[in-house]
Parts: structure tokens; sequence; C-alpha cells
């Protein structure tokens, strides 16, 4: 454990009918924290299985859910229970991401660097089918960034207390982006930290061939679907338009091209996205304060 990140950050990965593959992930978080906290959305007897050795591990607990309680409130489990404990930093994760070494102490320097008005740090992704960095997540040093997605990123107790937790009626999507910019409206500026590398996938990366070039598909379900376009009005009546909408406009364009050409199901997903679109105009005006 480098000294950096010794004995005040914690760790947050969240588990949902996970596979074999996030013992390994866990593993390579465990080596940079004093602790993990997995959190089980789904505490079945397969998942049980799964996570089983992890058990007597001093410095992994694992925080059984009653059922699949969302992305946002199991991240906040996680994070109270690793505030409660008293670590002053909590680094949170999907099940699908890999860190590579020296990722947090990279993400700590560069937050240093900034001082008091430091927001949500996050690390540069890169594709794990692929094993290259994004085509937007390149860069030298750290930049400022309007959002980050919630795996990888890195949140102090003090930023916690200031901006509140996830917002958990959002349930999954666009949790990270509603967190995001809550700290940039209290002030505070978010970085993206370019040296700091994760591996990392959306959705099912199921390869596939289109115009001769092989593009990869997420395979959302069409209720994925539904709260992504729900959750997505939501923010943009929170927050309203900014430089964070029309780069999640292009992520959405292009990741709706991909549904309409190359994914299964398009009719029950485009029908998933219409009750969405409802449900966001009709969320209630007083839910968007915070």
């Amino acid at each position: 454990m480098d000294s950096l990140s010794s004995s005040g950050v914690a760790a947050v990965v969240l588990a949902y009918h996970p596979s074999s593959d996030i013992l390994s992930n866990i593993e390579a978080v465990s080596s940079q924290v004093a602790r993990v906290y997995v959190v089980n959305n789904s505490p079945d007897a397969e998942a049980a299985s799964v996570l089983a050795p992890l058990a007597g591990r001093d410095d992994v607990e694992l925080l059984d859910q009653p059922g699949n309680v969302g992305v946002a409130t199991g991240f906040n489990a996680g994070i109270r229970a690793a505030l409660a404990a008293g670590f002053d930093d909590v680094w949170i994760f999907d099940q699908d991401t890999t860190v590579t070494e020296g990722a947090l102490d990279r993400l700590i320097r560069a937050r240093s660097a900034v001082g008091e008005r430091a927001g949500v740090f996050g690390p540069a992704l890169r594709s794990n089918a692929t094993g290259v960095i994004y085509a937007r997540e390149s860069g030298i040093g750290a930049g400022e960034v309007d959002v980050l997605i919630s795996s990888g990123s890195l949140f102090s107790r003090s930023l916690l207390e200031a901006i509140g937790f996830h917002d958990q009626p959002l349930f999954i999507d666009y949790v990270d982006h509603d967190i995001c910019l809550r700290a940039r409206a209290r002030g505070y500026v978010n970085y993206k930290v370019y040296d700091a590398i994760v591996d990392h996938s959306f959705g099912d990366a199921d390869p596939v061939m289109l115009l001769g070039r092989r593009v990869y598909r997420a395979n959302y379900s069409p209720l994925r679907h539904f709260y992504s376009t729900r959750n997505r009005i939501i923010v943009i009546r929170r927050h309203g338009f900014g430089r964070w909408f029309w780069e999640d406009l292009w992520f959405t364009s292009k990741a709706w091209t991909k549904v309409l050409l190359i994914e299964h199901g398009k009719l029950s997903k485009l029908a998933a996205a219409a009750r969405g679109t409802w449900a966001g105009l009709r969320y209630p005006a007083r839910e968007l304060r915070w």
C-alpha cells in the first residue's frame, strides 16, 4: 500500500449478480486502500458463492442489501459505512472496473494541488474490451470537467458533507452527473486525472462488425433505457443546459445509433425511452430541489 493512500481512504465496490472477475478487481483496489466495502445488491445464493472468498478478510467488509436497491442507494450505503468507520476519503467503483497501480496516489496528488475547492476527482478510462484509452479520455496532467462517471471517482468527507450523497430516487444512470453538478453548483471544481487510469466496460462490450469496422454493443435492457432517459431529463430540469449536456448529447447520440442499427429489441427499448421521457417531464418539481 502506497504512503499517500494508507489509512484515510476506503473503497466501495458495488456488486450486482457479479462474476468471479469481481474478485480480481477487488484485489487490485484493496492494494491501494485501507478497506474495501463490497455492497451486494443481489443477495442470493449465486452472488454469495462468488463473494465467499472474501469472508474472513480484515480489509474487506460485505454489506448485503435487501435486494437491488440501485446504484445510488448502494454507493451511499458503502460511503456511509466508510465515513462512520472514520475514513476521510471514499473511492467508489462498479464491479467491472479494474484499477491500475498507483491510480489512487495520482488522484490524491492532483487533488492536493487544487486545494479546498477540490470537488470530485476521477481517472481516465481505458476500454476493457480493446485495451485502448477512450477517445475523450486522453490528456496530460489533470483537466477540469463538469462530470465524471461514478466508477473510479474519489470523494472527500468534507465534499460530501457540503453537497450531500447520491440522489437515491434516480436509482441508476445520471446519478454521477447529478452529484458532480451539485458539487459545481456549490463552487467546487471537478477534475479528470489523465495519468490515473482504470479499465472499464460500458455494458456488455459485445463486438460486431459494422461497415467493415468493429464496434461494441452495450446491450442495455429496456429498463436501463427507461432510467437513462428519465434521469437525463431530471438532471436537465435540475441543473440546466451546460457543457455537460453537449458532451452527453454526443455520447447519447452515438449510443442510440448503435441501438437502432445493431442491437436487438429496438422497439422495446424505444418504448422504454418514451416512457422515461414522460416520467422525466412529470417528475415532481419539489423533488428537483436539493
